[in-house]
C-alpha cells in the first residue's frame, strides 16, 4: 500500500504546483483572476471588443495575453498599468480610444515583456511609457501608429535614473504620425529627458521600422547616455531624422536611412559614434553636426558609412561653438544631389575616405580621395561594391576605437559590415564604406513594414468600429464637430433625432466624420445619439445640447454639493458632501467628450480640492462618482466648470 500512497501524493503535488490558466472576458473577471493567480499563471482574454477597461497588473510573474493574438481589442478609455515584475503582456490591440492626459500602457515593474501589441488611432498622453524604476523592459513586435491628438508628447518614452535600465525595443513599427516636423514633440521614441542627459540608460533599439513619422523633426530623440541604435530602417520620413541630443556616447550603426529629410542629426554631446550605416535619398542633409552653445559637440566619430544620392554632410562650421575633434574615416560619399559637404570648420580629421562628386568645401590635404567607388545596384535596388571597386581592402587605420559599454553586446570593433558579413581582422584589409564586397549577399534593409510589428497586423482577425469620443456637449447656437472613426470594415451611421446630422451616412475604414448640430431655437435642454454600425460591431455617441452651456446628464445632489469658485483661476473645491462618503472618483472631460484626466480622491472633512491649474481656459465637464467606505457607489453627479 505504500507505493500507491506515495504515487498519489506525488501526483497531487504536481497538480497543486502546475501553472494555471484563467480565461476572462470582462474587467471584473480579470480582477478576480489576478487575485487567484500566482507567479507563472496565465490570464487569457477571450476574443472580443472591450470598452473602458483598465488593467492594473500588480502581481509578479503573470502572463496576460490575448487568445489568439490580435483578436482582443480595447477601446474607449482602456489602458494598462504594469506594476509587477517579470510580467508578459502580449497579443492585444488598442484602437480608437481616448485617454488624453493618460498613457495607454505604463510600466513601473522590471523584467517586463510587451510583445505583439498594436496601439493605433488613440488619443493619449503617451502610447507607452517606461518609468525610471523599471529595469530590463523589452518591447518587441509592437506597432505604434497614428496618435489622433497632436499634443506635445512623444509616443514611446523611456525614462532614466542613476542606474542603467538596459531596456530593449526590437522589431517594432512606427507609422503615420501626422505633423510638420520641427519641434512639435511627437517623437516616436524618446529615451530620457533633457534633465536626464547625464545618466546612463543603455537602451537598445534594433530592427525597427519607421515611416511617415512627421509629428516631430526627431524620429528618435536620444536624451540619455550610452544607447545603441542598430539595424533599423528609416524610410520616407519627409520632415524628420534620428537625433542625438543631450546624452553623450550614442552609438548608431547598421541602419538604413532611405528618402528622409535627413539621416542623423547630432545636436549636443560628445563621444558619439556613427558607423556602418547606409544613406540614400536624403533631401535636406545626410549627417548634420550642429553648432550648439548649450552643449557643444566634441569627439564625433563617423566611420565606414555609405552615402549615395543625398544632400550634404553638414559639419557645423558657422557660429561660435563649432564641433571639435571630428574624425571622419573610411566613408564613401558619392553622387550627391548637389554637393557632398558643407560648413566645414577646417579642423576635421579625414582618414581614408572616398568622395565622388562636387565637394562643396576645400579639399583637405589628405584623407579624402576623389575616386569613383564603383558601386553597383543589386537585385534589390541597393548599392554595394563591384568586384573591381577601389573600396575593397582600401581602409585606413589610425582612428579611435568604438567603446563597449558595460552590460551591452554590440559590434564595437567593426568586425562585421552592414549586412553582418565578417570584415578582415586587420583594419587595412577592410573595405571603405558600409559593405565588404560580396557576390552572394545583397545589401538591403533588415527591417521593413512586413517583418516588424505584430504578426497579425495585416490579417484583420477581428472586425472593429470605434470613435474617439463617446459624448458631445453643445451650446444652444449649434455648431459642427469633427470626430475620428477607426474601423477595418464598412459602416453606417444613424441619428436618433433630426437636429443631429452628419456629412456621411456610411463609410469604410478610418474616416473623419463631421457632425452638424442645429441651433436650439426652442431654448431647451435636449439630447440624442449617433450610432455607428459595422457588421456586429457598433458604437454610440451621446449628444447633449444646453442653451445655457453644457451641464451634463446626472444632476442629483444639485442642492447639496457646492462647487466653488466657478469660474475658477485654478483649483475648485467640492464642499458639503454627504456624510459617510469615503472617496470620490473624478473624471474631467472637454466639450468634445474627451477624457482629460481620471483620478480617485480621498474625502477629508466632507470636501476635496481639485487642481485645474494646467487647464487652458474653457468650459469643462466634471463627472463625479461618490463612494462609501466599503467601495460601493453612493451617487453620481455632473458639474460644468469654467476655467478662466
Amino acid at each position: 500500500m505504500k507505493i500507491p500512497l506515495l504515487f498519489s501524493f506525488l501526483f497531487l503535488s504536481v497538480l497543486v504546483s502546475a501553472q494555471n490558466r484563467y480565461d476572462v472576458s470582462s474587467q471584473s473577471e480579470f480582477n478576480t483572476a489576478q487575485d487567484l493567480a500566482n507567479a507563472g499563471d496565465t490570464i487569457a482574454w477571450e476574443q472580443g471588443t472591450y470598452s473602458d477597461t483598465r488593467m492594473d497588473i500588480d502581481k509578479d510573474g503573470l502572463i496576460v495575453t490575448a487568445i489568439p493574438y490580435g483578436t482582443v481589442l480595447f477601446t474607449g478609455v482602456s489602458r494598462v498599468v504594469i506594476n509587477g515584475d517579470d510580467v508578459t503582456f502580449s497579443g492585444f490591440q488598442y484602437i480608437g480610444g481616448f485617454v488624453p492626459t493618460l498613457d495607454v500602457i505604463r510600466v513601473y515593474g522590471s523584467d517586463i515583456l510587451i510583445t505583439h501589441v498594436n496601439i493605433q488611432n488613440y488619443t493619449s498622453f503617451k502610447y507607452l511609457r517606461v518609468y525610471e524604476e523599471s529595469r530590463r523592459t523589452t518591447i518587441s513586435y509592437c506597432n505604434f501608429e497614428n496618435r489622433l491628438n497632436l499634443d506635445d508628447q512623444n509616443i514611446l518614452s523611456i525614462l532614466v535614473d542613476d542606474e542603467p535600465g538596459y531596456h530593449k525595443i526590437q522589431y517594432c513599427s512606427f507609422k503615420n504620425f501626422d505633423g510638420i516636423g520641427n519641434d512639435q514633440g511627437i517623437e516616436p521614441i524618446r529615451i530620457g529627458v533633457s534633465s536626464q542627459g547625464d545618466l546612463d540608460s543603455r537602451t537598445l533599439v534594433e530592427y525597427c521600422y519607421f515611416t511617415q513619422c512627421n509629428g516631430d523633426g526627431e524620429i528618435i530623440s536620444h536624451k540619455s547616455r550610452q544607447n545603441v541604435y542598430r539595424y533599423n530602417t528609416f524610410e520616407n520620413n519627409p520632415v524628420a531624422e534620428l537625433v542625438l541630443r543631450h546624452g553623450d556616447e550614442g552609438i548608431v550603426y547598421g541602419n538604413f536611412f532611405l528618402n528622409n529629410m535627413g539621416g542623423v542629426r547630432i545636436r549636443e554631446g560628445s563621444n558619439h559614434f556613427v558607423y556602418n550605416n547606409y544613406f540614400e535619398g536624403q533631401d535636406r542633409r545626410t549627417i548634420y553636426l550642429q553648432n550648439e552653445s548649450s552643449d557643444p559637440l566634441s569627439d564625433i566619430h563617423i566611420y565606414h558609412n555609405t552615402i549615395i544620392d543625398s544632400e550634404e554632410l553638414r559639419l557645423g562650421g558657422p557660429g561660435s561653438n563649432p564641433p571639435t575633434n571630428v574624425i571622419i574615416a573610411n566613408n564613401i560619399f558619392t553622387d550627391p544631389k548637389v554637393q557632398l559637404f558643407d560648413e566645414d570648420t577646417g579642423n576635421e580629421t579625414w582618414i581614408g575616405n572616398l568622395a565622388f562628386g562636387t565637394l562643396g568645401i576645400d579639399s583637405p590635404s589628405s584623407g579624402l580621395s576623389n575616386t569613383d567607388p564603383l558601386l553597383v545596384a543589386n537585385t534589390e535596388g541597393f548599392f554595394q561594391p563591384a568586384s573591381n571597386s577601389p573600396v575593397i581592402a582600401a581602409a585606413s587605420a589610425g582612428y579611435p576605437a568604438v567603446p563597449l559599454y558595460p552590460g551591452m553586446d554590440y559590434d564595437n570593433e567593426i568586425l562585421f559590415d552592414l549586412m553582418t558579413e565578417s570584415r578582415p581582422v586587420s583594419i587595412t584589409d577592410r573595405a571603405v564604406g558600409a559593405s565588404e564586397f560580396s557576390s552572394t549577399v545583397n545589401v538591403q534593409p533588415y527591417a521593413n513594414e512586413m517583418n516588424t510589428g505584430p504578426s497579425y497586423l495585416f490579417d484583420n482577425l477581428v472586425n472593429y468600429v470605434t470613435a474617439n469620443v463617446s459624448q458631445l456637449y453643445i451650446g444652444g447656437e449649434g455648431e459642427t464637430r469633427s470626430i475620428m472613426i477607426s474601423s477595418n470594415i464598412d459602416w453606417t451611421i444613424t441619428s436618433s433625432t433630426g437636429w443631429i446630422s452628419t456629412n456621411l451616412s456610411s463609410g469604410s475604414g478610418d474616416t473623419q466624420l463631421n457632425i452638424i448640430i442645429d441651433p436650439n431655437e426652442e431654448n431647451v435642454n435636449r439630447s440624442g445619439t449617433l450610432t455607428i454600425t459595422g457588421g456586429t460591431q457598433s458604437v454610440t455617441i451621446n449628444v447633449f445640447q444646453d442653451p445655457g452651456g453644457p451641464v451634463g446628464v446626472l444632476e442629483s445632489l444639485k442642492s447639496e454639493v457646492l462647487l466653488f469658485p466657478n469660474p475658477t483661476d485654478g483649483s475648485v473645491r467640492l464642499s458639503n458632501l454627504p456624510p459617510g462618503i469615503y472617496r470620490s472618483h473624478l473624471e474631467l472631460v472637454d466639450l468634445t467628450g474627451r477624457s482629460l484626466f481620471s483620478k480617485e480622491y480621498r474625502i477629508d472633512d466632507n470636501e476635496l480640492v481639485v487642481d485645474l491649474d494646467k487647464l487652458v481656459p474653457g468650459i469643462y465637464i466634471l463627472n463625479i462618482k461618490l463612494m462609501l467606505q466599503n467601495g460601493t457607489a453612493y451617487r453620481e453627479l455632473t458639474r460644468k466648470v469654467v476655467r478662466n
